[in-house]
């Protein structure tokens, strides 16, 4: 006759307790960051459908590339193009911050450009730029009980014709590049940035040029020239940039986006990025 043996359950003491309650804590967690991580895909997915693809630029211009990388999964920088009439508007922007709060400034601004453009009937970039200036501070100032928001963009803006061969730019805190016949003319940044600022009035100016059969120009945040690396971590820095885009204006675009990304990662190395990145580089 068999005798069917009762194992003795032991008791959990309160260090067992305290194990199975963090074993659970921590599968809550991992689920609830799961959770969030899925939710930032779906939202860097939903940023990228915004902006325009590279072959628009492309197909305006007589060659181009667009480089973006950002920094988390969604980006504080964007970039944008509209046609509207024989007028063609172009914009990089690098807004405050990178991730989350960076990337509501950025569709905001994304949004109110083609809105100011097509509904207000502005042409002049200095007067756009104005314009997107008081209804993004507007937009995040307004409904605000106290104190006032620091959100806010930095922005180089470019109305071409290329059936008249005049371009204008205005710039509220980023310089505009051009690189004709091998050499690099910078258009200088204006003092001021679009959004939060403290002073009441603010000077944005646009500059009017020609433009001529060859002309290179580039559009940037400063995520590619802040990036630290080389031999002793030091930032790549305006002047290097200037250099290395001096030294591929004889490439085409395709090699010299090739180009710079190559030079970017030999540069940054083992350390991580620091900012988003966005550079937009056109041919007349």
């Amino acid at each position: 006759m068999n005798t069917l043996v009762l194992e003795e359950q032991v008791p959990l003491t309160e260090s067992s307790l305290v194990s199975v309650e963090l074993a659970n804590r921590i599968a809550y967690l991992e689920q609830q960051a799961e959770s969030l991580h899925e939710s930032m895909r779906y939202a860097g997915s939903l940023q990228r459908s915004i902006l325009p693809n590279e072959r628009i630029f492309q197909n305006i211009f007589s060659d181009a590339f667009v480089i973006f990388q950002p920094k988390d999964i969604v980006s504080g920088d964007f970039y944008w193009i509209f046609q509207h009439h024989d007028d063609v508007y172009f914009a990089v922007g690098d807004c405050t911050g990178h991730g989350v709060p960076g990337a509501m400034v950025n569709i905001a601004g994304n949004a109110l450009l083609r809105q100011i453009i097509r509904l207000e009937g502005l042409s002049d970039p200095a007067k756009i730029v104005e314009l997107l200036d008081r209804e993004l501070t507007s937009l995040f100032n307004e409904h605000l009980t106290e104190g006032a928001t620091r959100d806010g963009m930095d922005l180089v803006f470019c109305k071409f014709n290329l059936s008249q061969m005049n371009g204008s730019f205005c710039g509220a805190g980023r310089p505009l590049f051009l690189v004709r016949e091998g050499n690099l003319v910078e258009f200088k940044k204006g003092p001021d940035s679009i959004g939060h600022a403290s002073k009441e009035i603010k000077e944005f100016e646009t500059i009017h040029f020609g433009l001529q059969e060859g002309d290179q120009f580039y559009l940037f945040s400063d995520g590619y020239t802040d990036q630290f690396g080389g031999e002793n971590v030091k930032k790549f820095n305006r002047q290097r940039f200037r250099n290395l885009l001096t030294s591929i204006c004889d490439f085409e675009l395709r090699e010299q986006r090739a180009e710079l990304l190559f030079h970017y990662n030999n540069w940054k190395g083992k350390q991580e990025q620091v900012d988003d990145i966005c550079v937009v580089g056109i041919k007349i």
